[in-house]
């Protein structure tokens, strides 16, 4: 027996958040909304709001300092799901890309987080009139089954488990408590921990229901119907071709569908007792879960230890977080500002589980058949001839082609990979489209900061000039008109730099999102390589971002050699204007017979450079130093000067370019360093 895989993937946590309507107690209460949700993949937590007075509709300018400040935080997920989304868009936009996977022979996982009461038991089990995201996974995978029953043989085995309390339970078998042991080979198991065999996606359901029922549940304060415990629900899928054969392969994957219990806090809940320590438990978990989260998505932490043996509910998840697995979390949080800290706390782990990833393996076993074996497997392919030999016969007697149900489960294949690939096109698009806004405002900042910094160079040579020339009355008044300029134009450079910073960021989050995108096209056909429709889209989009890139800088570039061509012509029009009065001066004091020889040098000097003449250096004469240009004299080639992008055939993980200079994102993500200013920082 030897196993087999594809080439790794590397397959980063897909995080998606979905925020409930708010309940009678919120409503009653004239909660303030702390989620606002701007669209598929964003949110903005705590944002701002804009006081206005009671007179006259304006705004009030003294914030009131007892006031708490508003966060304003915005976060980007791969899917954001508003107040009014319903189960089945949860499961179309989050699950149901995993089920190809689990046929594939990727292993995946699908849990719920948050809070107590924020709605991660109705997303996952749902109700009778509105099923979760378990009923309708377990619905489409057995169409997927259905399918392909011609060509392959399936074997489905579930399981069904809770952690309550720190002691692990069998809900199909209600018994417990068991033990967590781990394999080698298998990775993480239960010890005891009884498989069933469904015959259908029916049977699967009333095994959940009934497990359901065996849940330990209790109300408080918060939730009437509060989860007491972990659950995990899991799927094993063993597949492979009807086909008899000598070396045959067999693909093995498993899913788990898991309902977290929520934090919760004693003070709201109002617990005692049992349910107290049973809420301490459940925190130790959960926290547990956290430490995890943040040691995983922390690029440093590869060397470091991982505290999965803190909790069974981390020992469990080991192999969804950090294994070989295909993970999907749904955190669920609530909009109104009575749950504002859990709110807030879900978020920032949610936001921090995208940096975690893993290398995805198909799990392909290739069985060799011992040689007792051979017999029976010419037998089978003998009985397997018989069987194609009648169909073929019973083909051409028929006068259609395709029987009409075959045409359809043809056709229905079709529709799903085309709906599929139009997805994938979507989110391309969406993406790209984001990526061109940013990198847009990215190339107009520089613009900016470049023509600031030339006009404070400019106005400094301004201020030189005039202390040269003009009396000390004016030059002192100068000097304070001057000083106030540049202090202005220092202001807006600074502000400059920060906004380039930011968009520095929000364009390393697009490249994250776009690693990601570009990993569910390799997934997309199940071999670990992007089809080539989607293929030739990445590329057109890549190509159109570049075009539109270089024609930026184009109009950038005009507008920064327009400026320094309108200072030309003001030292071109000073200049002819100080030559003859110059010349004239001089002739005066020559007639006059004031001239000295000191003067008679410098208008030498000076006639030599006008008229672009080359002094004579002997052999034997040292060479005069040459004098650098002082700091801050513009070099025409850094001031129109912009960053590039840098093309990648596959876009580099958010988590490997943290170890790099921005000089490596944007071919220097950072500006090019301007002898016009200080140099200063700035990503793309």
């Amino acid at each position: 027996m030897a196993s087999g895989s594809q080439g790794d993937v590397c397959s980063h946590v897909k995080v998606v958040v979905r925020v409930r309507p708010e309940n009678a107690r919120e409503k009653e209460g004239s909660c303030r909304k702390v989620v606002h949700v701007v669209d598929n993949h964003m949110l903005v937590f705590d944002p701002k709001e804009q006081e206005v007075s009671f007179f006259q509709n304006r705004r009030v300018r003294n914030r009131d300092v007892n006031k708490r400040a508003n966060k304003d935080l915005k976060f980007v997920f791969d899917g954001v799901f508003a107040e009014d989304s319903t189960q089945a868009e949860v499961f179309e936009n989050s699950t149901k890309g995993v089920v190809d996977g689990v046929l594939n022979g990727y292993n995946c996982t699908v849990f719920a987080y948050g809070a107590t009461g924020a709605g991660k038991t109705h997303t996952m089990l749902g109700m009778a009139n509105e099923p979760g995201v378990m009923y309708h996974t377990m619905k489409e995978l057995y169409s997927r089954i259905e399918q392909v029953k011609d060509e392959k043989v399936f074997d489905i085995a579930v399981s069904y488990l809770e952690v309550y309390n720190e002691q692990i339970r069998d809900l199909l078998s209600n018994s417990g408590p068991l033990a967590v042991r781990e394999d080698g080979s298998h990775g993480v198991v239960v010890q005891g921990l009884a498989l069933h065999q469904p015959k259908s996606a029916e049977h699967i359901l009333e095994a959940l229901d009934y497990g359901n029922r065996n849940r330990t549940q209790h109300p408080t304060d918060v939730n009437a119907s509060s989860s007491r415990s972990h659950a995990v629900f899991q799927i094993y899928v063993k597949q492979q071709d009807k086909t008899a054969s000598i070396n045959q392969n067999v693909r093995i994957a498993k899913m788990s569908l898991i309902d977290l219990a929520g934090s919760e806090r004693a003070s709201a809940t109002n617990t005692k007792g049992m349910r107290f320590r049973e809420g301490a438990n459940i925190n130790r978990s959960l926290l547990a879960l956290g430490n995890v989260i943040n040691a995983l998505a922390d690029p440093k932490s590869k060397k470091s230890h991982i505290p999965y043996r803190d909790s069974k509910l981390t020992r469990l998840l080991k192999d969804s977080l950090g294994g070989n697995c295909r993970t999907i979390m749904i955190a669920n949080v609530s909009p109104s500002s009575l749950s504002y800290d859990d709110t807030y706390n879900t978020l920032k782990y949610a936001n921090r589980a995208k940096d975690i990833k893993s290398a995805l393996k198909s799990n392909v076993v290739n069985l060799d058949s011992h040689v007792s074996q051979y017999a029976v497997i010419c037998e089978k392919q003998k009985k397997e001839i018989l069987l194609l030999k009648q169909k073929l016969k019973e083909y051409e007697e028929k006068t259609t082609s395709v029987p009409v149900e075959r045409h359809l489960s043809l056709l229905s294949v079709s529709h799903q990979r085309q709906a599929e690939i139009e997805k994938l096109e979507e989110s391309l698009k969406s993406v790209f489209s984001s990526r061109i806004e940013i990198r847009k405002e990215y190339l107009s900042l520089e613009k900016q900061l470049k023509e600031n910094e030339l006009k404070a160079h400019y106005r400094e040579q301004c201020h030189q000039q005039i202390q040269l020339l003009c009396s000390d009355d004016k030059a002192e008044k100068a000097t304070c008109k001057h000083e106030r300029r540049m202090a202005s134009l220092l202001t807006q450079r600074l502000h400059l730099k920060r906004r380039l910073q930011e968009a520095g960021k929000r364009f390393e989050d697009n490249d994250g999102w776009l690693h990601r995108v570009e990993n569910e096209l390799k997934l997309c056909d199940g071999q670990g390589h992007i089809p080539q429709v989607l293929q030739k889209d990445l590329r057109c989009h890549r190509l159109q971002l570049e075009v539109l890139d270089l024609k930026q800088h184009v109009d950038h570039m005009t507008y920064l050699i327009g400026l320094q061509d309108q200072e030309n012509k003001q030292t071109k029009k000073l200049l002819s204007a100080l030559l003859p009065a110059f010349r004239r001066q001089a002739q005066t004091l020559r007639e006059a017979g004031l001239c000295t020889p000191a003067g008679d040098a410098e208008l030498r000097e000076l006639e030599q450079l006008v008229q672009r003449e080359k002094g004579v250096v002997w052999a034997d004469q040292p060479e005069e130093p040459q004098e650098e240009p002082p700091r801050g004299q513009p070099e025409l080639s850094a001031v129109i000067g912009f960053s590039r992008l840098m093309c990648h055939a596959n876009t580099p993980c958010s988590s490997e370019k943290r170890t790099r200079k921005a000089l490596q994102n944007l071919q220097s993500g950072a500006l090019p360093e301007s002898p016009l200013a200080k140099p200063h920082k700035g990503k793309n």
